[in-house]
C-alpha cells in the first residue's frame, strides 16, 4: 500500500529538523515525501502601492521557491525518495492540519520564542495538533537516532492500542528497543501508605494490577507485531517529569490524545502531553486514540 509523510517547511532551523524527521520516516516507511510551505499575504494599505494580485503572487513565487528548496536537499541523500514540492495558500496551522486529511504521518517543527536551548513549542505546531487527524511527530530534541530506543507511554485506562501499534511499528522500522510505559500519577495515595502500613498494602496491590493490565496490553500488542520484544514498566510519581527525563534517552516518544467529539477532527491535547510537546529532549509523537 502506498503511504505518504507529509511535513511543514519553512527553512528555519526547526523546519530543517522536521525535514530530516520527515524524510528518515519516509525512507524507513518506503513512502512518497510531501514538503508543504504555507503562505498568505496582507492587502496593501494604500492605493498605488502593489496590488492584492501582486503581493499574492510574490508570496506564492517565495513559498514555492522554500518548498522546491526543501524538496531538493531531500532529494540530495534519498535519491530514490519520491518528494513533491508543495505551496498552499493559507495559515500554516491550518494547512498542515489539513495535509494530515492525506498523511499516514505528518512532521512538524518546534518553534520557541528565541534561540535557547530547548525551545517551547510555536503556536502553529499547537495549532496543527489541536486539528490534526493523523499522527503528528513534532521534532523536538535531537533527531539523530543516537540510543535505538522507542518510548511509548500509554494510559491503560484509555483504548491505547493505536498507540502500541505506532510504537511497535517504529521499533520495528528502526530496529530498535521499545520500552511501554504507564505512570502512575497518584503520589497522595503513595503519601499515606508511607505512613499506614494498611494503605501500603493497598498500594502495592493496586501497583500489581496495574502492572499485571499493562503486561496484558503489551502482551496483545506484541503478539500482532511478533518481530518487536518489548519491555514494559510501571512507574509512579509526576507522570510529565518521568517522561521528560526519559525522553532524553530515547531516539522516539510515543504518546496519545483524544479526539474531539463525534465528526470533528483533531485531539485534545492533556497537561501531560502538553508538558512533553514543550520540554521533551526528543521528537514527540502524538497519537490519535480510536
Amino acid at each position: 500500500m502506498n503511504t505518504t509523510v507529509a511535513v511543514g517547511y519553512d527553512r528555519t532551523t526547526p523546519g530543517e529538523r522536521a525535514l530530516g524527521v520527515a524524510a528518515g520516516e519516509a525512507a524507513r516507511r518506503a513512502a512518497s515525501l510531501v514538503v508543504i510551505t504555507a503562505y498568505h499575504w496582507l492587502t496593501p494599505p494604500e492605493p498605488g502601492a502593489l496590488t492584492a494580485a501582486d503581493t499574492e503572487t510574490t508570496a506564492r513565487k517565495a513559498a514555492e521557491e522554500i518548498a522546491q528548496y526543501g524538496a531538493n536537499r531531500v532529494r540530495a541523500r534519498h535519491a530514490d525518495l519520491p518528494v513533491e514540492a508543495r505551496a498552499v495558500a493559507g495559515y500554516a496551522g491550518k494547512v498542515l492540519a489539513a495535509a494530515s486529511h492525506e498523511a499516514d504521518v505528518l512532521v512538524v517543527g518546534n518553534r520557541g520564542a528565541g534561540g535557547f536551548r530547548g525551545m517551547l513549542l510555536g503556536s502553529t505546531s499547537m495549532r496543527t495538533l489541536a486539528e490534526a487527524c493523523c499522527p503528528v511527530i513534532v521534532a523536538r530534541g535531537d533527531t539523530a537516532d543516537a540510543h535505538r530506543r522507542i518510548i511509548a507511554a500509554v494510559d491503560i485506562d484509555e483504548n491505547c492500542d493505536t498507540v502500541l501499534d505506532f510504537a511497535f511499528d517504529q521499533a520495528a522500522r528502526r530496529g530498535a528497543g521499545l520500552t511501554v510505559t504507564h505512570v502512575w500519577d497518584e503520589p497522595w495515595i503513595a503519601a499515606y501508605g508511607q505512613q499506614d502500613p494498611g494503605i501500603a498494602e493497598d498500594v502495592a496491590r493496586i501497583e500489581r494490577e496495574r502492572d499485571d493490565r499493562l503486561a496484558g496490553l503489551v502482551q496483545a500488542a506484541g503478539a500482532r507485531h511478533p518481530e518487536v520484544h518489548p519491555f514494559h514498566q510501571l512507574a509512579v510519581g509526576s507522570a510529565a517529569g518521568l517522561l521528560v527525563e526519559a525522553s532524553g534517552h530515547a531516539d522516539l516518544l510515543v504518546t496519545g490524545a483524544r479526539r474531539h467529539g463525534e465528526g470533528q477532527h483533531g485531539m485534545l491535547l492533556g497537561p501531560v502531553t502538553q508538558t512533553l510537546l514543550q520540554h521533551a529532549e526528543c521528537p514527540v509523537t502524538v497519537v490519535p486514540l480510536s
